[in-house]
């Protein structure tokens, strides 16, 4: 073999050394954005679920509050899913026109049926729950990612029943008998949702119609299979650095 040949050899190895030096970067740094922006989607689906509901005075501060929690709640989860560019494609076309719809309502009241403003929510939240499941089973994602992602994906079941029952209540003002006047008719739904999928049932809210009896009992299930097969699935799943 030439030296020229040697140093041909040389040169496309320190190549491809720096090549697989930067793919690893850009790896580490996808994988930190992807955790980051995780903990930021579990921080907002709190505020949303627990401090939203305690703090507002008003309709209009819950309703508010509401949207904006959802339009980051939409704009967190995209960037969340950047891994997987069909469903972050996916994703983001969703969000727009779900935070579109919600907040053409500020500008333009009236102009939109509700039913069909909650409908492109819950359609991107489900969109989102996949994609964070996809995450959270997925070989290569790291044991703490996968906890923050189990969590998330149980946040995420509770809001997308709470808003379900929202549509069926706005559709069908029969469909649930309260005990009492509900002073935020918003957080109810997700206070509602919550106590459900815990299984915990208080009974001021009660399900009549046969479409809301069938959404709350389904939720109910899922409360109680979800720590037994979810959970167990993930800690048996081998850790992404063995």
């Amino acid at each position: 073999m030439s030296p020229t040949d040697t140093g041909q050899d040389e040169t496309t190895a320190a190549r491809r050394r720096a090549r697989s030096r930067l793919q690893s970067a850009q790896a580490r740094v996808s994988t930190a954005f992807r955790e980051r922006m995780l903990t930021v989607l579990l921080v907002l689906l709190l505020l949303l679920a627990f401090v939203v509901p305690s703090a507002v005075q008003s309709v209009f501060q819950a309703e508010l509050l509401v949207d904006i929690l959802l339009t980051l709640v939409l704009i967190a989860g995209t960037m969340a899913v950047s891994a997987n560019r069909p469903l972050m494609m996916a994703m983001a076309v969703l969000a727009f026109l779900a935070m579109g719809l919600r907040w053409s309502e500020w500008i333009l009241p009236g102009t939109l049926l509700p039913i069909v403003r909650e409908s492109s929510v819950l359609i991107t939240l489900f969109v989102l729950a996949i994609a964070v499941a996809i995450n959270v089973f997925s070989s290569s994602t790291d044991i703490s990612e996968r906890i923050v992602g189990t969590v998330i994906l149980y946040l995420l079941i509770g809001m997308i029943w709470g808003i379900a029952y929202m549509a069926i209540a706005t559709r069908h003002p029969d469909a649930f008998a309260q005990t009492r006047v509900v002073e935020f008719p918003i957080t109810n739904w997700i206070y509602f949702s919550f106590v459900t999928l815990t299984t915990v049932g208080y009974g001021d809210v009660l399900p009549v119609s046969r479409i809301a009896r069938s959404l709350a009992t389904l939720e109910a299930l899922i409360g109680q299979l979800y720590p037994a097969i979810i959970i167990a699935r993930m800690v048996s799943m081998p850790r992404a650095d063995s």
